[in-house]
Formats: C-alpha cells, sequence, structure tokens
C-alpha cells in the first residue's frame, strides 16, 4: 500500500497520521538511541510482516472514529480500493455508505441512492487504512503480552516510550494474530490517536480487521434503461415501471435555480427538452452542477438565476443541452419522483459491468424522438435551449426542431413547419420533426397533414403513446371515428393507466353510438384520473357545456366549474392545504381554486383587485424584456348576486398588435366566501392557441357558486 495519505472526503481536509510523527505531544519523550536489542526488535518485526500481508487481498474492517462523538465505521478495504459505511454520514440519521476501484467512485449519503463520487475523497479511507498502512518507517514497539481469542493466539504491542506515567490509551496499540509458529498474519485490532491538521484536535480511533471472503463490487446501478433522452414528464408517468433505475435526462444548459440541501448535496431547478413547459427538480452531489456548467463554482444556499448571475456563479446559458444520468427514486403514490443525478458519462468496461462518471460526454447525445405527454391537446412538443442565431442551413436537425417549436409556441406554425421541413430533411430517420411537424399542423386545422405526420413518426419507431392518441385525436376531428378508436386503443396498449386515451375513446364511441362500451371507457377513466370523467357526464346532453365536460364540485357542492375534456383535475396535494385543486390543461396550461390564502370580507374585494393588478402591473421577471403586461379586465362585476373581481392580463409580445396568439393569456376571478379569500384562476401558459383562451373563458363564466 502506499505511504501517502490522500486528502480527506470533506473541506475539512483532514490528514491522519500517528500522533508521534512529526512533533510529538509534551508527555512523550523521544525513544532511547540504543534500542537495538533482538527482543525489541521483535514487536516491530512482527508488526511490519503484519502490515505487509495486509497490503494485498480483502480486508474486513469495523470499529470507531471518536471526536466528540463516536462515529461507526465498517466495510471492506483493498489496498487503495475500499467500500466503507459511515455512521452518521453527512445526513443526521442517516449512514453514508462510499465505494471506490481505482479510478471510480460513488456515494450514497441518503441510505438509497448512488451517485459518482470521486476517487480522491479518501477521509474515511484514511482513517481505516492508515493503520495498517506499510511502508513508512515504524517507531520501536514493545510487547504488552500474548493472550486468546476464539481459538487464535494475539499477542498486544504498543508504542514504547520511557515515561511510564503515560496513560497506555494515548499510545498507538496493536493486537497481532499470530499462527502456531509464531509469526504474524494480520493485525486483528488496533487502538491509537490521530491528529486532524484541519481542525487541530485529537480522533481516537479503534478497529477489528479481518480476512474478508467478499469482494468490492461497484453498486447495483446497471445500465440505463436506453439511451433516449427523457425529461421530468416522463420520469411522472413512469416512477415505478423505473423504480432505481438509470434513465438519460436532457435539460436546457440554463439552471434556474440552486439550493444547497446538505453538506455535500445540492439540488437543481431545470427545464427539461423532452416535454413541453415542463421543469423538475434534480439532486446533484459536490460540485457536479460546476462540472456540467451550470455553475461557475460551487454555491452554499439558495439562489434563484438571477443572484448566481450577480454573484458571477451563473454558467452558461445558451447552446447546446446538457445530458446526464439520473436514478429515479418514487414519492410514495404522487405523481412524482426525486431524480438523482448518478453521472455524466457512462463507463462500459470490459467485463460487461457499468460505471459512471462526472467526465464530459465525449460527444453531446443527440435527442432521438419525443416522449410521452398526457396531454391530448398537445402543441409543438418540447421546451428546448434558445434559438440559435446561425443560418438554419448550418444548424443540426435538433437545432431546427428546437427551433420550431420556439416558432410554434409565439404562434409563428408556419414558420416553425419550415424548420421542421428542414429538420425533417437532414435526417429523415428521427421522428422529432415529423412528431412535432403533426403537432403544428393540428394546430393550423391540417388535421389530414397531421395525421401523415403522426403516422410518419411511427413508422420511424416511435413507441410514444401520446402519438398515437393525438393522431387519434386527429383522426376524430378528420370524422374518422374508427381509426381513432383503434389508435386510443394502442395508445392504452402501451400505457395502460393512460386516463386520457380512455376519456378520448370514450367521446369516439359515444359518437358512433356505442353507449355500453362509452359508459365502461369513461369509468375507466374516472377510476385512472378522478373528475376526468363521470357517468352524469358522459349521458348529459341537457345543458349548454362543451361536449365531454365534467362539472367538478368543490365545498360541499357549493362551488361548481364545468371542466372541458382536454383540463384534468389533479390528485390533491395534501402539503398545500390552501389549495381546493389543480387542474392541467393541454401544453402546460393549469389552473386552481384558492381558499383561505387572505382574510376577506365582500366590502374589502375592491381593495384587494387594486392591490393584485398593482403588484401583477410592476411585470415579471420571466417576461421576455421586449414585452409588457396587457390589462385586458380588471373590474367588479356581479354573478348570481354575488360581486366577484373580474381581472385577466396578458404578455403582449414586441411587435404584435392583438394578443389571440400570445402566450399565458391569465383570467382570475375572486370573491368574499365566508369571511375568507375564494379565487379562481386559469392560465394557458406557454400554449398560443387562440382556442384555448376562449376554452379558459368558457370555463370562468361556468363558475357557479352558491351559499
Amino acid at each position: 500500500m502506499k505511504t501517502t495519505v490522500p486528502v480527506g472526503l470533506t473541506c475539512m481536509a483532514t490528514v491522519a497520521a500517528f500522533i508521534l510523527l512529526g512533533s510529538a505531544s509534551a508527555g512523550f519523550g523521544k525513544p532511547p538511541k540504543n534500542s537495538a536489542t533482538s527482543t525489541q526488535e521483535k514487536p516491530d518485526a512482527l508488526l511490519s510482516a503484519a502490515m505487509k500481508k495486509m497490503g494485498t487481498g480483502v480486508w474486513s474492517v469495523n470499529g470507531t472514529v471518536t471526536v466528540k462523538k463516536p462515529i461507526k465505521l465498517h466495510g471492506l478495504l483493498s489496498g487503495e480500493d475500499f467500500d466503507l459505511t459511515m455512521e452518521p454520514g453527512v445526513k443526521p440519521n442517516t449512514p453514508m455508505r462510499e465505494i471506490v476501484i481505482k479510478d471510480k467512485a460513488w456515494v450514497c449519503s441518503d441510505g438509497e441512492t448512488w451517485h459518482a463520487g470521486s476517487a480522491d475523497d479518501r477521509l474515511i479511507y484514511n482513517w481505516a487504512h492508515v493503520p495498517i498502512m506499510i511502508g513508512r518507517q515504524l517507531p520501536p514497539f514493545e510487547n504488552v503480552g500474548a493472550e486468546q481469542r476464539n481459538g487464535q493466539t494475539w499477542l498486544h504491542v504498543r508504542l514504547k516510550v520511557p515515561d511510564k506515567k503515560v496513560n497506555p490509551k494515548e499510545l498507538p496499540q496493536y493486537w497481532l494474530v499470530l499462527d502456531s509458529q509464531g509469526q504474524a498474519q494480520y493485525i486483528g485490532h488496533t487502538e491509537m490517536p490521530m491528529f486532524s491538521q484541519a481542525k487541530n484536535e485529537v480522533l481516537y480511533c479503534s478497529f477489528d480487521y479481518a480476512p474478508a471472503t467478499e469482494k468490492i463490487a461497484p453498486p447495483p446501478l446497471g445500465p440505463p434503461v436506453d439511451e433516449k433522452a427523457y425529461g421530468f414528464n416522463d420520469i411522472e408517468q413512469h416512477k415505478f415501471d423505473w423504480k432505481d433505475k438509470v434513465i438519460r435526462i436532457e435539460v436546457t444548459p440554463k439552471i434556474l435555480e440552486s439550493k444547497q440541501i446538505g453538506e455535500d448535496t445540492y439540488r437543481a431547478f431545470l427545464k427539461d427538452t423532452a416535454t413541453p413547459n415542463h421543469y423538475g427538480i434534480v439532486e446533484f452531489p459536490h460540485d457536479a452542477l460546476v462540472k456540467l456548467g451550470f455553475l461557475k463554482k460551487i454555491v452554499s444556499g439558495a439562489h434563484a438565476w438571477e443572484d448566481l448571475e450577480k454573484m458571477g456563479a451563473l454558467g452558461r446559458t445558451e447552446g447546446e443541452p446538457v445530458s446526464f444520468y439520473v436514478q429515479v427514486i418514487p414519492i410514495g403514490e404522487k405523481p412524482a419522483a426525486r431524480a438523482v443525478a448518478v453521472g455524466a458519462k457512462l463507463v462500459r468496461e470490459a467485463d460487461g459491468s457499468v460505471s459512471y462518471t462526472w467526465e464530459s460526454p465525449s460527444a453531446a447525445p443527440k435527442t432521438a424522438g419525443s416522449s410521452p405527454d398526457t396531454s391530448a391537446q398537445t402543441a409543438a412538443a418540447a421546451a428546448a435551449a434558445p434559438s440559435p442565431a446561425s443560418p438554419a442551413a448550418e444548424e443540426p436537425d435538433q437545432d431546427l426542431v428546437n427551433r420550431g417549436i420556439e416558432k410554434a409556441k409565439n404562434g409563428d406554425l408556419d414558420g416553425a413547419i419550415a424548420d421542421f421541413d428542414r429538420a425533417a430533411k437532414a435526417d429523415p430517420q428521427n421522428d422529432a420533426p415529423y412528431y412535432n411537424r403533426a403537432q403544428a399542423k393540428r394546430l393550423k386545422k391540417d388535421a389530414a397533414g397531421a395525421i401523415a405526420d403522426y403516422t410518419r413518426a411511427i413508422e420511424l419507431g416511435s413507441t410514444n403513446p401520446a402519438a398515437y392518441n393525438n393522431r387519434g385525436n386527429a383522426r376524430a376531428e378528420n370524422n374518422d371515428q374508427d381509426g381513432a378508436i383503434a389508435d386510443y386503443t394502442r395508445a392504452i396498449e402501451l400505457k395502460p393507466d393512460y386516463a386520457r386515451a380512455y376519456y378520448n375513446r370514450a367521446v369516439a364511441k359515444q359518437a358512433k353510438g356505442d353507449a355500453t362500451g362509452a359508459k365502461a371507457d369513461f369509468k375507466s377513466a374516472e377510476k385512472l384520473d378522478p373528475e376526468l370523467a363521470s357517468e352524469e357526464s358522459a349521458a348529459d346532453s341537457k345543458d349548454n357545456r362543451p361536449s365531454g365536460a365534467t362539472t367538478v364540485s368543490l365545498l360541499d357542492g357549493k362551488l361548481k366549474i364545468d371542466l372541458p375534456a382536454d383540463f384534468s383535475r389533479d390528485p390533491d396535494g395534501p402539503k398545500d392545504p390552501k389549495t381546493l385543486v389543480k387542474f392541467s390543461g393541454p401544453d402546460g396550461a393549469w389552473g386552481a381554486v384558492l381558499r383561505g390564502t387572505h382574510g376577506l370580507t365582500p366590502d374589502k374585494l375592491e381593495g384587494y383587485l387594486k392591490m393584485r393588478v398593482a403588484e401583477y402591473s410592476k411585470g415579471f421577471k420571466w417576461l421576455p424584456k421586449d414585452s409588457h403586461l396587457q390589462w385586458l379586465k380588471k373590474e367588479i362585476v356581479t354573478i348570481d348576486g354575488r360581486k366577484w373581481a373580474d381581472w385577466s392580463f396578458v404578455p403582449m409580445l414586441k411587435g404584435k398588435k392583438d394578443y389571440s396568439h400570445n402566450p399565458v393569456y391569465t383570467r382570475n376571478l375572486t370573491t368574499s366566501y365566508k369571511g375568507q379569500l375564494l379565487e379562481i384562476n386559469f392560465t394557458s401558459n406557454l400554449n398560443t392557441d387562440p382556442r384555448l383562451k376562449e376554452e379558459i373563458d368558457r370555463i370562468m363564466n361556468s363558475v357557479h357558486l352558491e351559499e
């Protein structure tokens, strides 16, 4: 084993060494110069022989390191490789386990997830390894006595000093396991002080060693599900299928927020490139955010990108997407999962095993297609990095797709389709241009063209259930109910819990007069996604609600809202009791009903409206710099004898004369209910379809509240 002791695991940078080495404490005298008799040399020779034998093979270690409180340490050592667990770890009441094999390292600090570490992080290894480290000059040791343990002879030796008043527990001590000939086999136990240069304090170590039959092996992460780039929506949809598995995720290069959640763990709020307007959180170890280019330096605390920019810590914000691997950890039964980053590069060994490192990939992987999307009315697919400024003819096909998506979101469907055309020509075997062009064509009411492009994307190997679901929608719009039903059925086969596909198939069956089949599918949709559909809404044709609308009842039936087919009710969130309900619509559109966030009486409603208008009129950091907030309505109205504040706005983009194709159309209704605020708001988010704005208005106009 090498005689050098690497830098420690944490920033304390502890270097372990015998207290006696270098400068000894005042209670120790120098060993006598005349110490070379054969009887005095024997303990030293036995100790050196034991250390030499422990330089090969695998050894178990189990013991404690005591500073102010004891730290338990156990695991395996094999030369410079190790698999050690420290209790407690960096998180309270949670062990930390670290494995290093040659230049590969893995760390588990939460008891369940692994990520790529650094092979130079060796603090806990130093604690366990220094006592048995061969190759250094040892001071004289003396025999204390032999004893029998489990049928073995153990020789107790300790550092020899002239001062007999020194407490023996302050001296390095070894118990050597001897064979029948009295030769040292290995070190069975050691007790010794070590010195931390960083903290200028003494650590007391006590370890048991023994030969191990196990080998040091990488953690069971395994290879990724596949090499396709996924997004946060995919993780939510497949969290149980991918439990504890590794996938590759791709995000835009700009970090939106960095937050330190542990001594060595950070969360990043990012936007993926796989789904429209979809954001998520990823947990990263130590300096991974710096290695990936999101940050220029490690930053503690929590900071939005604006703060990071002011601090000079914000990394790149434009350019190619960033790709890395994450382990998926489901969060209970909620539609969410933890994404824990395990590395940026996949390494396949000659024996077939895999590992992950934070080295930059040799080349940025290419996005091969579009990921599943549960919305029935998906607009031009993925959120991507900012549009490049270089000529389209010189751009990679994926950049053309990303630029087309941005154009579609800004209402330029013709420009988007032109970019998708060029991308398809550049890479005819990539399904992404066809899928996104189909989305844009649907928005232009070109159902036949959309069907052709969805079909081509599917022919190229896409198994995205949303492709079948959306082609079914286009076929339904083209009055091909049989074709639509076939597509919805295939989407359900690919994704058995696809509530939206069940609902759409029910509507198609209802249009064909198959009441029994429609009833069964409405039931399935309702079971998978409560409030998405119901038997009552399927049979109800006596009022003026839009076809397929569902009535959502809240506040013990006092509040009712008609929800169209392309909106669904989200699962209730117990962590946010002030939100009665949340809704999800097409391409990131959403709605919510809030209750009790402010005490509010009817006479204060007008003042509340003025306050909120003033707050919003200051503008938002997320608005483009060349846009302004335009108020469409901000007045007190009476609905069913009750006063409501009716207020709506939309960001006006530079050069736009009307808001019909602008994103983030938002409408709010606020009233006083039993002395507290009751507020309903719906927004189109990034969806630019003018029909969605009309749909939001229909939702808000359906609001009915009784006492």
